[in-house]
């Protein structure tokens, strides 16, 4: 669970100043939400000195995404408050617009952080990785130094990459307009549930721990062990992924893999196959701005460092994937902005 996230801004365009606050809850655990709104509405009515039902007149949830039908009835009829559901895809890029007008938002890995990520110094090398300089929003935030973006602005057109449990790619045209033009069923519930399978951890965020430690070389095949050393002619590393899981059997022989090692394969491998696609719609819509959001990626660096690879692999260093601070709530804060005039009306769940 992660709390007490903020995004703060004194004044952006039309949008009054203040902060909003985030709070992010499991699926599984989504009774939690209902008590943490109850609490809110019952400390809002003695603030104010006004009667629980009375506040709870006030109060409206804005939903998005399936989880606006799944838990309609819970939120509405434990808690007695409307529930109205918004677009997911119109959400998300909302979101987008807004958020990247925010400073120290969206930033990128330079080659550089991208190199030292994926492909750490030896231990006792005494080369030092740069200290992380900024609190992400994140449960374990990774140790290293970002580069933000300059004058933070909603520049499209642009290619907006969800990853949640499956995979959206989304193109926006210049004047907003959006398509999904392609995706993949092989996103975060892919990698959670192999894992699941594969290794004794039971979170997302204990997968990502447990990928810290492995080291994907002795799962997966590389170059260097086909070719034994680069593959220059082909601008190919020794150390670049020939076959995800290509050393797991050999001969007749079958091997006990660390559940470190294996966590740090399938990462890679989901993330360098979402990494291909994106480029490849970019490639296809001549768009340079590629943005990766949803809870996939966590501020996670290995995740950031391998779309980041992918992506300037594939292009030849002339498209970079950029990534946001608060990646997984563009849903939430689209939701937010539609309605944030009260003018707005979205689709109340139980009108026909």
């Amino acid at each position: 669970m992660l709390r007490d996230t903020l995004l703060r801004r004194t004044s952006l365009q039309h949008f009054p100043g203040g902060s909003l606050n985030f709070e992010r809850f499991e699926t599984d655990n989504v009774h939690e939400c209902v008590d943490f709104i109850q609490g809110l509405i019952e400390r809002s009515a003695r603030v104010n000195g006004v009667s629980i039902e009375e506040m709870r007149k006030g109060v409206k949830i804005i939903a998005t995404g399936g989880g606006a039908h799944r838990f309609y009835e819970l939120f509405s009829e434990t808690l007695g408050i409307e529930v109205r559901s918004e677009d997911e895809m119109e959400c998300l890029i909302e979101g987008l617009k807004f958020i990247t007008l925010i400073p120290d938002e969206a930033y990128y890995f330079s080659d550089e952080l991208i190199q030292s990520v994926t492909h750490p110094p030896p231990s006792g090398s005494g080369k030092n990785h740069p200290p992380n300089v900024l609190e992400r929003p994140s449960p374990n935030p990774p140790q290293y130094a970002v580069t933000f973006e300059k004058n933070p602005s909603p520049e499209l057109p642009c290619l907006l990459v969800n990853i949640g449990s499956g995979v959206s790619v989304i193109r926006v045209d210049e004047d907003g307009k959006y398509e999904r033009v392609s995706g993949t069923s092989l996103g975060g519930g892919t990698l959670w549930g192999l894992l699941s399978l594969l290794t004794p951890a039971t979170t997302f965020d204990e997968m990502l721990a447990l990928s810290e430690k492995g080291d994907n070389a002795n799962v997966d095949m590389l170059v260097g062990d086909i070719y034994g050393q680069d593959y220059s002619k082909l601008g190919l590393k020794s150390t670049t992924i020939a076959s995800s899981f290509g050393k797991v059997f050999k001969g007749q022989t079958k091997h006990n893999y660390s559940a470190e090692d294996i966590s740090k394969s399938l990462l890679y491998a989901i993330s360098n196959n979402i990494g291909q696609i994106a480029y490849m719609n970019a490639e296809k819509y001549h768009l340079d701005r590629i943005y990766f959001s949803g809870f996939f990626i966590r501020g996670h660096a290995s995740t950031i460092a391998t779309l980041s690879y992918a992506i300037r692999f594939w292009s030849k260093g002339t498209k970079r994937a950029l990534f946001l601070r608060h990646e997984g709530f563009l849903g939430a804060i689209g939701a937010w902005i539609k309605n944030i005039d009260g003018d707005h009306h979205g689709q109340s769940l139980h009108e026909p």
